[in-house]
This record gives C-alpha cells, sequence and structure tokens, in this order.
C-alpha cells in the first residue's frame, strides 16, 4: 500500500496531495506525532499574561523646578522645551503639564516605532535648548510602554516602624533582590521618603560671620567633590590620581568651611544645622487601615506573568524569613496579583473551550450516528487546536485571554473542512467505489470547495493584521489563532480524514458503508430533510422567476430593517475584575497629611462592609485616591456594579475634597466608562470661564455622571516681585534674589554624599521657624554679593495671591481637558453625539475661532476603531470576492455567493441585541463584538461555496445546471447544518456563561452565533433561489457561458 497512487495526478493536472497522503499513512501519522511533539514544547516557551501586548510607544520628558509656580514653570521650562521637541520625527502628538516646581511633557507615536531611535532624536533636540534657569535640573527622559507601565503585583510592606524607616528598608534589601529577577522592568515605590542631608541654614548666622549664599553653595559644591588629577605611569602599570573631597558621613560635612577670615575658618557647621535627616514626605499608603509602603512591580514587555509573580512570592518569602531570624519587625504581604484574574480568566476559557469541543463531538455524534464516524471527524479538533501553540510561538505572541478566546472559538470551526470531506467520502462509497479510491476521490473532489472556504476565513483577517491601532493590536492574537486553527483543519481534512477513512470505513455486503448509518440527507434529517428536499424539486423546474425575485427583495428588506436593531456602541469592555477604584481631587492647596486624614471616613466605610476584603489608599504627587478588593464570592459583574454604586454615596459627602470618583477598574488601559472634552485657546481667562460653563452644560446631559476640569485655580502662592531699581542700587538681579527665596523656603539640593554606597541628596534651606508666614518671608535678612546687609522686604513685594495647580498644553497651546464619567448603565457612543450636538457645537460657534473644542479619549478611540473595522471590513469583502473571482473564474458567481455577508449582518445584530437585552447590558456592543462582523464576512460563505462548487463539479459531470443545482443544494444539506451547528456549539458556552472575563466574549460570541445561525437558514433558500433565477434569466443579466470549463483548483 506503500506505493500504490502515490502519484496519482490530480484532475487537471499536478500532484495529488490526498492520494499522497492516502498512500502514506505511516508518513500522515509521524507528521501529526510531531506536530502535537513540538507543538507542546512550544507550549511552554510562550509567555503567559492577562491581555495581549499592545504597542503604544511614548516617551515622557520631566523637569524638576522646585519653588516655581506653574505659570513659571510653563514659561520657563515647558514652552523652551516644546519649541525644540515639536520636530521630533514620527511624532503624532505632543501634550505638556506644567504644574509647581515640575514641568511633564509626553510625547506620543505611531504604534510600531522604534523607540530607541525616538529616544536618541528627542535627546538631541533637548540639546539645543538655549538655556534653562539654572535652578532647574537636567531633563529626565523616560520611554514608556502600556504593557510597563502598570505593576501586575503590588506589595504591602508593614511593621513597627514609621514609614520613612521601612523605606529605607526597601530601599537597601527589598528593591534590590526584587529588581534581579528575570522579567521585572522596574518597581514602584509608595509611601515615606528617602533620606536626604538637611543643611538648615540660620540667615542671622550668615550675616554675623558674612556669608552670603553664593558663597555657602560653592563651598558645598566644592568640598564635596572626587577631583580627578590624571594619572601616573609606574614601571609595570598606570595609576589613576583622584582628590578625594567627598565626604561619606555627615559630621564631615559639618566641617566644609564655607569662608576664610583673618579671624579664623568659617565652617558649614558654624553658620547651619546638619541632619541625617528625611525629604519631606509628600505620599502616604495605607492598606486596610495600616500605614506602610506599597511597592508595586513592573513587569518587561514580553514578560511571563504567572512566572515572574512565582518568582517574586519566593523572594518575599526569602526576605520575610530573613527579616524575622533578625528579629526586624517587618513583613511583606502581597496585597494584588494580575494572576488571580489571569489563572480566573485562562480557567474560564479553557473549562468553556472543552464544554464546546464536547457540544461539538456531540453534535457530530447526532448527525452520523457512528463512534468511528464521531473519531474521524473530531481528531481534528485537538490536532489544530494543539498546533496554534506552535505558531503562536513561532509569531512571538502570549497566551492571553484574547488568543484562548479565539481558540475556543475555533473549536467549532476545527471541524468543518473534516466534515466536508468526510460527507463527500460517503457519497463515493455510495457510489460502489472501493474504500481507498472513495477516500481519494472524495478528498479530491471537495479540494477546491474547502480550499477556497478557508482562504476566506482566513482572508478577513488580514486588514487586522495588518493595522496598528489599538483595537486591531487586541484582536491580532485572535485573528491568529483563529487563522492557524482554520488552515490546520484543511490540511488534517486532506490528509488525515481520507487516511482514516480508508482506513476504519469497510465496503458493506449490500455496499453500503460499514461505519456510517444511512448518510444520506433526507434519511438522516428526517421531516426536514424531506422538505428541503421538495424545495430542491422546485428549483429544478424552469419558470417562477417573478417568484424568485419577490423573495430575494423581501431577504433584502428584511436586512435593511435589522440595522435598527444595532444597540448603542462601546469602546472597550470594563471586565469583571475584582477591584473598584476611587478617584480623588483635593481642595487646592490641601497638604498630603490632611488629604491622608480627609480619606478616613471612606477607608472605615469600605472596612466596615461585609463584601470587602481588603482596601488601599493613596496619597502621591500623581494621584490621590485608593480602592477596595471585593471577597472572591462576591466578584461577580453583577456584584461588582452593585457596590460600585453603592459607593456613590459615601464618596459625593467627603469632606476637603472637590470631588472623589468611584469607577470600576478596566482590564485594559482605558479607565473605564469615560470620555475626554478638549478646549484649546490661546487666553487664559477665557479659557477658565468657557471651561467652566463647558463642565456645567456637559454635566447636565442625561447619562453624565460627573465632570472633572484640569484647569483648577485657587491655589495658594506667595509672589515675590522685585523692584528692580531698588535691587540695582544694592547691586542685586533677579536670579541672586530668586535663588535666596528658593533656598529659605524651598530648599535647593546642591550636591550628594556617599553612604554606605548609596548616594544620599544634599539639601540646603532654613527651618521651618525662620519662614513661617508671608510676613517672616518680608523680614528675611541676607547679604548680597558684595557683603551689604538688605531686608526681603526693601528691595521686593511679597504678596499672598492665587494660581492654577497646572496648565496643560496640547500641541503647544493652553488647552482645558474634561474627563467626563458616564453612568455604568449609558452607553458610551450615545451620550458622546449628545455632548457633541447639544453642548460642543453651540459652545464652538459661542466661542469663535481661535478656541477648539473635541472629544477624545475613549470616544475618539472609539469612532477611529469603527472607521477602520468598516473599511477592514469592505476590504475583507472585497478579497474574499477576489479570491472566489479566482477559484470559480466568474465575476457574477462570487457576487451571490457574497449575498450571504448581508444575511450575516442581519442575523449578528439581531444576536447582540438579544444577548444584550437578557444580559442586562454585559454583553456590550463593543469594537471587540463588532469583530464579530469581520469573522462573520469569512464564515458565512463557506456554506454558499460548497453549494456553488459542488453545483459545478455536477455540471462537469454533464448533468441538466438546474437538476446539478437541486442536486446540490440537496447533497450539501447534511454538511452545511453538521458544521454550522458544531461551530455555534463550540462557541456558545463563551458566549452565554459568566465567568472573570465573559464581558470579553459575550458579544462577540452573540453576533457570530446570531450571524451565523441566521445566514445558514436564508443561504439554504436564497443561494438557489438566486442561482436558478440566474439561469431563467441568463440570456438578459447573467454572463456568457466560459469557453472552456473551469477545472479543479490546483493543490499548492
Amino acid at each position: 500500500m506503500a506505493g500504490a497512487g502515490a502519484h496519482a495526478p490530480a484532475p487537471g493536472g499536478g500532484l495529488n496531495p490526498v492520494a499522497a497522503a492516502v498512500s502514506r499513512p505511516y508518513t500522515v501519522a509521524v507528521a501529526v506525532i510531531l506536530t502535537v511533539l513540538f507543538s507542546l514544547l512550544a507550549a511552554q516557551r510562550i509567555p503567559i499574561q492577562l491581555k495581549p501586548t499592545v504597542d503604544t510607544p511614548q516617551i515622557n520628558v520631566v523637569t524638576t523646578y522646585r519653588g516655581a509656580g506653574a505659570i513659571e514653570v510653563e514659561d520657563q521650562i515647558t514652552r523652551e522645551l516644546e519649541d525644540v521637541l515639536q520636530t521630533v520625527e514620527g511624532l503624532v502628538e505632543m501634550t505638556s503639564e506644567s504644574l509647581t516646581g515640575r514641568s511633564n511633557i509626553t510625547l506620543e507615536f505611531e504604534p510600531g516605532t522604534n523607540t530607541r531611535l525616538a529616544l536618541i532624536d528627542v535627546i538631541n533636540k533637548l540639546s539645543r535648548v538655549p538655556s534653562l534657569p539654572e535652578e532647574a535640573d537636567e531633563p529626565r527622559v523616560d520611554v514608556a510602554s502600556s504593557d510597563e507601565s502598570q505593576p501586575v503585583m503590588w506589595v504591602a510592606v508593614e511593621g513597627g516602624y514609621g514609614a520613612n524607616r521601612i523605606r529605607r528598608v526597601v530601599e537597601d534589601e527589598v528593591e534590590p533582590r526584587i529588581e534581579r529577577i528575570p522579567g521585572v522592568s522596574s518597581l514602584l515605590k509608595v509611601g515615606g521618603s528617602e533620606r536626604e542631608v538637611k543643611v538648615l541654614i540660620d540667615p542671622q548666622k550668615l550675616i554675623a560671620h558674612g556669608v552670603d549664599l553664593d558663597a555657602l553653595s560653592s563651598a558645598i559644591r566644592r568640598g564635596n567633590l572626587n577631583v580627578r588629577g590624571g594619572t601616573v605611569e609606574t614601571d609595570s602599570r598606570q595609576l589613576v590620581v583622584r582628590t578625594v573631597g567627598k565626604p561619606e558621613v555627615v559630621a564631615e560635612l559639618r566641617e566644609i568651611v564655607v569662608k576664610q577670615t583673618p579671624g579664623g575658618r568659617v565652617r558649614l557647621g558654624d553658620v547651619a544645622d546638619v541632619l541625617d535627616d528625611y525629604a519631606e514626605t509628600t505620599s502616604f499608603v495605607s492598606v486596610s487601615g495600616r500605614q506602610g509602603v506599597a511597592l508595586g512591580i513592573r513587569r518587561q514587555v514580553g514578560a511571563n506573568v504567572v512566572q515572574l509573580i512565582r518568582q517574586v512570592d519566593a523572594a518575599l518569602d526569602e526576605l520575610n524569613s530573613s527579616f524575622e531570624r533578625r528579629g526586624l519587625k517587618i513583613s511583606l504581604k502581597p496585597v494584588y496579583r494580575e494572576t488571580t484574574y489571569i489563572d480566573a480568566a485562562l480557567t474560564f476559557v479553557t473549562n468553556n473551550l472543552l464544554v464546546g469541543a464536547a457540544l461539538a463531538v456531540v453534535v457530530l455524534l447526532l448527525f452520523l450516528r457512528s463512534p468511528r464516524s464521531v473519531a474521524v471527524v473530531s481528531l481534528a479538533i485537538p490536532i489544530s487546536m494543539v498546533g496554534v501553540f506552535l505558531v503562536l510561538a513561532g509569531a512571538g505572541r502570549s497566551l492571553n485571554v484574547i488568543s484562548l478566546a479565539g481558540i475556543a472559538f475555533a473549536s467549532g470551526m476545527a471541524v468543518d473542512n473534516a466534515i466536508v470531506v468526510l460527507e463527500n467520502i460517503f457519497r463515493h462509497l455510495e457510489m460502489g467505489k472501493g474504500r481507498l479510491q472513495a477516500a481519494i476521490d472524495g478528498g479530491l473532489e471537495m479540494w477546491g470547495g474547502v480550499l477556497a472556504s478557508t482562504l476566506t476565513t482566513i482572508a478577513v483577517f488580514v486588514p487586522i493584521i495588518l493595522q496598528q491601532d489599538e483595537a486591531s493590536q487586541l484582536f491580532r492574537d485572535m485573528a491568529l489563532t483563529i487563522s492557524s486553527v482554520v488552515a490546520l483543519s484543511l490540511l488534517v481534512a486532506l490528509s488525515v480524514v481520507p487516511v482514516l477513512a480508508s482506513l476504519l470505513f469497510r465496503e458493506a455486503p449490500s455496499g453500503a458503508v460499514s461505519g456510517a448509518e444511512e448518510p444520506g440527507g433526507e434519511a438522516a434529517l428526517g421531516p426536514l430533510g424531506r422538505a428541503y428536499d421538495r424545495f430542491c424539486a422546485l428549483l429544478a423546474r424552469p419558470g417562477g422567476a417573478p417568484a424568485k425575485l419577490g423573495f430575494t427583495l423581501l431577504i433584502v428588506a428584511l436586512s435593511l430593517a435589522s440595522l435598527r436593531l444595532a444597540p448603542s456602541a462601546e469602546y472597550l469592555p470594563t471586565g469583571n475584575r475584582n477591584l473598584i477604584l476611587f478617584f480623588a481631587a483635593p481642595i487646592a492647596g490641601t497638604r498630603p497629611e490632611a488629604t491622608r486624614e480627609n480619606f478616613k471616613p471612606l477607608e472605615e466605610w469600605l472596612l466596615s462592609k461585609d463584601e470587602v476584603d481588603r482596601t488601599f489608599c493613596v496619597i502621591a504627587d500623581r494621584f490621590n485616591g485608593g480602592g477596595a478588593v471585593l471577597r472572591e464570592e462576591l466578584a461577580t459583574g453583577p456584584g461588582l456594579d452593585a457596590f460600585h454604586k453603592r459607593m456613590f454615596g459615601p464618596t459625593s459627602q467627603m469632606a476637603g475634597f472637590r470631588y472623589v470618583v468611584p469607577v470600576r477598574a478596566s482590564l485594559f488601559q482605558d479607565p473605564g466608562k469615560q470620555f475626554e472634552v478638549e478646549l484649546s485657546g490661546p487666553d487664559f481667562d477665557v479659557l477658565e470661564s468657557a471651561s467652566a460653563q463647558l463642565q456645567q452644560r456637559v454635566g447636565g446631559v442625561p447619562g453624565v455622571q460627573f465632570v472633572r476640569s484640569s484647569l483648577v485655580t485657587g491655589n495658594p502662592e506667595l509672589v515675590v516681585e522685585l523692584d528692580e531699581a531698588k535691587a540695582k542700587e544694592v547691586g542685586l538681579d533677579v536670579a541672586y534674589v530668586g535663588q535666596v527665596v528658593e533656598m529659605v523656603v524651598a530648599g535647593r539640593r546642591l550636591s550628594t554624599l556617599t553612604d554606605g554606597g548609596r548616594e544620599v541628596d544634599v539639601n540646603v534651606l532654613a527651618s521651618q521657624d525662620t519662614i513661617s508666614s508671608a510676613e517672616a518671608l518680608k523680614a528675611l535678612r541676607f547679604l548680597t554679593r558684595d557683603g551689604r546687609e538688605v531686608a526681603l522686604a526693601s528691595v521686593a513685594e511679597v504678596k499672598q495671591t492665587t494660581g492654577p495647580e497646572s496648565v496643560r498644553h496640547l500641541e503647544r497651546e493652553r488647552n482645558v481637558l474634561l474627563t467626563v464619567n458616564i453612568l455604568p448603565d449609558a452607553p458610551l457612543e450615545a451620550v458622546v453625539e449628545q455632548v457633541e450636538r447639544d453642548v460642543l457645537v453651540p459652545m464652538s460657534a459661542e466661542l469663535g475661532g481661535a478656541y477648539r473644542l473635541s472629544v477624545g479619549g475613549s470616544a475618539d478611540k472609539l469612532r477611529t476603531t469603527i472607521e477602520a473595522l468598516t473599511s477592514g471590513f469592505w476590504l475583507s469583502v472585497l478579497i474574499v470576492y477576489l479570491l472566489l473571482v479566482s477559484l470559480f473564474r466568474s465575476w457574477v458567481t462570487p457576487g451571490v455567493i457574497l449575498v450571504t455577508v448581508p444575511l450575516a449582518l442581519t442575523g449578528g445584530l439581531i444576536g447582540i441585541r438579544i444577548a444584550h437585552t437578557l444580559s442586562g447590558g454585559q454583553a456590550a456592543f463593543d469594537v471587540i463584538a463588532m469583530l464579530g462582523f469581520v469573522i462573520l464576512a469569512g464564515l458565512v460563505v463557506n456554506n454558499a461555496i460548497l453549494i456553488v462548487h459542488q453545483a459545478n463539479n455536477f455540471e462537469e459531470e454533464g448533468i441538466d445546471p438546474r437538476r446539478a443545482l437541486a442536486e446540490s443544494a440537496r447533497s450539501r444539506l447534511r454538511p452545511i447544518l453538521m458544521s454550522v451547528v458544531t461551530t455555534v456549539a463550540g462557541m456558545l458556552p463563551l458566549a452565554i456563561g459568566g465567568g472573570a472575563g465573559a464581558e470579553l466574549y459575550q458579544g462577540l460570541g452573540a453576533i457570530i452565533v446570531g450571524g451565523l445561525v441566521v445566514s445558514t437558514v436564508f443561504t439554504l433558500f436564497l443561494v438557489p433561489v438566486l442561482l436558478s433565477l440566474g439561469h431563467d434569466l441568463r440570456g438578459l443579466v447573467g454572463e456568457a457561458p466560459p469557453t472552456e470549463p473551469a477545472p479543479e483548483p490546483e493543490p499548492a
């Protein structure tokens, strides 16, 4: 058997792949075993993470300018940097925020941008900045990625010490140990303060010793350096010479000489107190009411999250044991692991994948009624799905909830090609052929049909794979897995299925097939089969064109009417992640210590609730808020929604805050159900008044929960206005007076010292008792550079005023950002449309052309993604059409096949409407669900392809075209129903199931299931009717018959 028919020619010439497979069963078996073996090995190397890697490259430029107000930072830092950074190559958008003491500039680039080259370009541009204030630090440039920015694990560090002491232990022992773990990118520390050496100057002592601040600063810098001294050659080696002047201990710093006088040396300790202390605490953390330090662990892009967290847990156990042995009262407790959700989500998908595959096998058994037949077809499921791991590893992708969902959705599709081939092998066995010849002829005859259906299914994903927007990057893993499963199922159908059929099925003495019982459509399907046979008999008769045309128009009208069923669109699903956050904005000027106290009532309320397992509260430079984690058994979608709504009460009545907003944490970078409104223009006063009106009007739109503005005024400031004429009289300038004020009020970091191998900042400032009020600042006395004593009030006016907390820019223009939170049950698309229509359009007309209003954030991404999906959908349809033209050698027949696409849209809209209604909105019409329409474009044409392809085969055998069409529809009924029902059975558990990540799949599953069911029902009738109508009207609207018969597509 090894050589017979190995090189049997395929019709139309070329090598016969089915015959080659049937003649080499051992080769096929070895190929399958090797595929499974290598796939299982590859699966161990695939990183496991929650969601696919999304490339959103950005570069942050942060510049510190201590003591400067937001307006001053904007003028002297931000604008200078923006002028040179605007020309960075590949820049998509530049935004900035100028705050008290700091400038933040964010540069966003196109996905796929080489961030290393972009970083070099940014650094080169920054080197061209003319000058920055002397007191400003050098700009710090960081490359950011969405996948690196969010910690995958949080650890609470608690103990019997203050937060500063705990933080020091973290920096000395915990941080170095964790950062050595492979896959850890960086650590985020919140709570406590870093160690610093404070030089508390006494203005009166400085005057008494005749030391001005310039001389003091120079002395500290000069005495705290390791000076390079060159090299000395010896007989055998070269020695580096350096002058050591960097003090190792604080005591040595006190001995630095700041001035040489006839009476002796004036040392730093004579005019200032030098203390080994901590910087001012600006961040606080509490976990379930206990103060401490929080440690966020960020991962590197592509790191295996499950393996990383397992190694971090082991490191924490080692550190805890070490602390306990040494009697150190510090403990490290993980309070959040991303793997908790990953494990639950992957378990949910895996279980539903197995249930879906089992349902598909049950459906096959009901149709085939033969264990052997079911075994042959069912083998396509594990072989095709296991092979996906090899593809994922080769493509450098990860195993996540999206890629696993693709495998689960494809579990039913994996048997489609096998069903078609096996059904056709049965037909040839019924014709009296031997089992080998039936396997070869039955497989080869369907080569064109299964190849066309496979190519169309894969082709629809090409636009998704090529697009780079955020949603397409999320879809890419699903596109890759479904395409891989379908492609592998084609190979299985044309190799494994014919081989097994030739080995397992034998001819019975009567000529019936042994191993499959009554494969005919009418006998197997009972009344349904007989009714469809009568319909096919009508098709074989000429005439009836008006009725056929009327039936077609009715279907078209129903399809158009179904467009009204689409629910309002959302962007990305929230997911039922067990975390409810709250964001807060303290009243302008509130100190961090006061904010910590103001949070306590909410923290106590949360801890008093039985549903809550633990809480956390964070007060930091860029974040004020916290969150609650519910008990595991209550962390369902409805449970999280209910508790989220309960939090509106206590958060709306909190003293000391402008607002506190609770939100459900999203699986994605998207912050949840909110969008943004941008207001840009030149005049700050106009922006202030217009943003207040805009905030009020948007807040009145139905469905809007809360509106937050980035423009916050009322931040208390002390402004020192120099009288330049008086200053010149005593030899002062703006720079020197500014240096004096900065040093005594905010402090100035002049140097570092080394202690225990760590660099410690040296901060020079006045004690709080010296400058405790505006009056004390006015009374400040200091020496000029030439030694004259002056009072600040004699050369400057000190007044208390208010200013903005921050000034935002969008593309170098002043900008106000409104963040609009909408109610959980309010549709994003509908709310955005009403805001644009009722608020933005009228206000744009009122403000004039110099001011611009636009929506951004999730609303802008939703619009962009819908446009991308729409264009991708039509491009997919065009690709499918061109493939079908090539396969069928006709421009008209593919058009008939593509009629199934609008039928699928109808079914998809019906499916999502039903699911959305029954689930109470849980099955959302989001962009992941919209992907279902693209998938349907490649799936639903398969049934029509089978009918048309088989009709062409019958015509080539000399059968009359009308009868060929009727016989084709009749013979394809059972395989079409089998493939559709198994596909639906494979998807149904994910479409209706509940669990971690269920919201990701419910809408998508509902659209695909609805589209398949509705399109199949109508395809079985409409496509034959259209083809029959074409025969009736061939002389008027049909194309001329081809001059040569269309041969079977040659195997690749």
